[in-house]
């Protein structure tokens, strides 16, 4: 595959950030990828180089790297190639949202020289397959935490549709999101109700659990086969060995207590997060309560789409369901190896967007691509969480 044009440029993500995009041209086939970025980051996630230096990085290997482009026979050779020349653990020489748009970039090539399309060109890449029967959509509908200025602690409010059809789930998902703005306006004042980064609304809640009352309610009021699930990002709210939720302090034993009494008394079917990133212990004591009634345990900050951090959460049982962020780890190759051995280990996947998005759509066909159980890309609302959606929804239609 030989390039015969192409380059790295620097872009605005959905928050007005700067991050990178990739486009190449190998004869007729073409190709771009840009690259997410966090606000909740986790400790152990791959270097994220400044774009303006990580576009510098690029030119002065951009002779070597075209020319691994042609070199390589397949995405684990150009893949390796990216991480030896980074040649750091964790991408701090190149960046891992450089190394990132680079293999995604090989990936989209790659799959139109095989004339194929991409879900189905990850999906040969991948040693273990899933056994999960059909794509849920997650929607993260009201924002908390880093993601939103207002009272919430916790993160994410989502809502998980329960029924098999993506298209009817996606559906559900945008008249759920239209019945609580008009809730949420009629409560706070249109005036007062705002979008969070991932376009779940934010208000002057009282508190979390007031939050998840209104989701609960309204999934009542409407007879809508749905969950709710909860991303709460303890890492942010943890310090001195303490968890801090609207001014009261938690220890470990206390926190579990107030989740296990939400997850009763709002029937939760998920939660990610629950514990500081370093806490494989709570996660597992948590996970050894909840998981045994078909609930999920998702580690996201524990794990970072790290196959060494996930081997220790196996070992633990520190959950039962692992996020998987590209960017995290910076390849695709390196993602799907946190796949198999998720897959090999009885864990399920969520694929997931970043609370800074573009208009890039790879996430979709990577989630049908792994069958994943999960594809989490914020609320049913905004163009760049949307995108990702009706890229699924579209695949899952055709095939």
């Amino acid at each position: 595959m030989k390039i015969t044009g192409g380059d790295i440029k620097v872009i605005l993500d959905s928050r007005g950030k700067e991050t990178l995009e990739a486009s190449f041209i190998a004869g007729d086939l073409s190709a771009s990828a840009s690259c997410p970025s966090g606000k909740s980051t986790g400790a152990h996630e791959a270097f994220v180089l400044e774009p303006k230096l990580a576009v510098e990085k690029f030119k002065s290997a951009e002779d070597e790297i075209i020319q691994a482009f042609g070199r390589a026979e397949n995405q684990k050779d150009f893949d390796e190639f990216l991480i030896n020349l980074d040649g750091t653990s964790n991408k701090q020489n190149l960046g891992g949202n450089l190394t990132l748009v680079l293999s995604l970039v090989f990936a989209r090539l790659k799959a139109q020289e095989q004339g194929i399309e991409l879900h189905k060109y990850i999906s040969s890449l991948l040693d273990t397959k899933s056994q999960a029967s059909a794509l849920f959509p997650i929607f993260n509908i009201i924002n908390g935490g880093v993601h939103a200025q207002n009272n919430l602690t916790f993160q994410e409010f989502q809502v998980i549709p329960q029924v098999k059809d993506f298209g009817m789930a996606l559906g559900m998902g945008q008249e759920l999101y239209k019945k609580l703005r008009e809730f949420l306006e009629q409560k706070f004042g249109k005036e007062n109700l705002l979008l969070g980064d991932e376009g779940g609304f934010s208000a002057e809640f009282k508190n979390d659990e007031e939050a998840i009352e209104i989701i609960a309610e309204l999934i009542k009021k409407y007879n809508y086969p749905m969950k709710i699930g909860l991303d709460t990002a303890a890492s942010q709210f943890f310090a001195d060995g303490k968890y801090k939720i609207g001014g009261k302090e938690y220890s470990k034993e206390e926190l579990e207590e107030f989740y296990l009494n939400l997850i009763k008394t709002y029937d939760i079917l998920s939660i990610e997060d629950p514990f500081d990133e370093e806490s494989f212990d709570s996660f597992a004591e948590l996970t050894g309560k909840i998981a045994p009634e078909g609930r999920l345990v998702i580690t996201d900050d524990l794990t970072t789409t790290n196959p060494d951090r996930l081997e220790t959460a196996i070992e633990k049982k520190s959950g039962n369901a692992i996020l998987i962020k590209l960017n995290q780890i910076g390849t695709l190759s390196e993602t799907l190896r946190v796949v198999d051995l998720a897959y090999k280990n009885n864990w399920k996947t969520i694929v997931s967007h970043r609370s800074g998005e573009t208009t890039d759509d790879f996430i979709a066909d990577l989630a049908v691509g792994i069958n994943a159980w999960g594809l989490k890309s914020g609320a049913p609302f905004p163009p760049e969480r949307m995108v990702k959606y009706e890229r699924a929804l579209k695949i899952i239609n055709i095939h």
